[in-house]
């Protein structure tokens, strides 16, 4: 990750080096200029010219006084902001567990009970939630300490919450029947919303490698069968939801899992 203060000491050399031509050019430029100068005066003028270079040389110990003093810094820093990830990353496995099972539960409050799969005994679905504090401040030290990638995506991550959180304020429930073909306003905004979480699940479980030092950075994006596995996850067959299948699909053809901020 690049540091601002590697640019402070690039400035700093280049200054140096700079100072230190100049003056020799002017130096060497007056000399030639002033061919008819007594013995005396050239005497004078290659004196200034030593004490013009034992102060850039002096000039340049200091400089790299400062270059050791900031680099040392910068060390302590980066150790700091090692430190910190590894201790967010310690925790960030459980956060990520909770965030799935907040995004499940609000899928799941727009299906209708008693179609889950044989087999599949989750909880019911209780009221809807949305992220508390403690994870959000978690998340916090974690983007704020790793690579880039991985901060935009845990910040995208954070993003799609916020917006379906802020969606579902004062929404109508409806409630999503398997095997129904016909498909209404209210049925579609639903549909649209479960999409919606079922993308904050994928997003969410694709951290889980870089939680677990598994992988050095978050995938860039995620996957349309990775969309598939969170409803597979929740007990929703999509076969069995037509509407939702073909809304899926065409937004998987369409590339629109995941929200286009630029369309916001």
């Amino acid at each position: 990750m690049n540091r601002p203060k590697d640019k402070r000491l690039n400035y700093l050399d280049g200054f140096a080096a700079g100072a230190f031509i100049s003056t020799l050019v002017f130096l060497i430029t007056f000399m030639f200029i002033d061919f008819h100068l007594k013995d005396d005066d050239w005497v004078s003028f290659f004196g200034n010219l030593v004490v013009a270079l034992f102060s850039i040389g002096a000039a340049l110990f200091a400089l790299e006084g400062n270059r050791a003093q900031m680099r040392q810094a910068s060390e302590i820093e980066e150790d700091r902001r090692q430190r910190s990830l590894a201790a967010a990353r310690a925790v960030l496995p459980a956060i990520l567990s909770e965030l799935c099972l907040i995004a499940m539960n609000n899928m799941r409050l727009r299906f209708a009970e008693g179609h889950l799969p044989i087999g599949y005994e989750l909880p019911p679905a209780t009221a809807f939630q949305t992220v508390p504090d403690h994870i959000i401040q978690v998340l916090k030290e974690v983007i704020q300490n790793s690579d880039p990638l991985s901060q935009e995506r845990l910040s995208n991550i954070l993003r799609h919450f916020q917006v379906f959180q802020a969606r579902r304020t004062g929404a109508e429930a409806a409630i999503i029947e398997p095997h129904v073909d016909a498909l209404t306003l209210p049925v579609y905004s639903a549909i649209s919303e479960v999409i919606g979480w079922a993308v904050i699940y994928a997003m969410t479980s694709s951290a889980f490698g870089f939680a677990r030092g598994i992988q050095a950075t978050i995938p860039r994006s995620i996957e349309p069968s990775d969309v598939r596995s969170a409803f597979f996850s929740a007990g929703v067959v999509l076969e069995s939801y037509p509407n939702l299948e073909q809304i899926l699909a065409t937004r998987t053809a369409e590339g629109r899992l995941e929200l286009n901020w630029a369309a916001q």
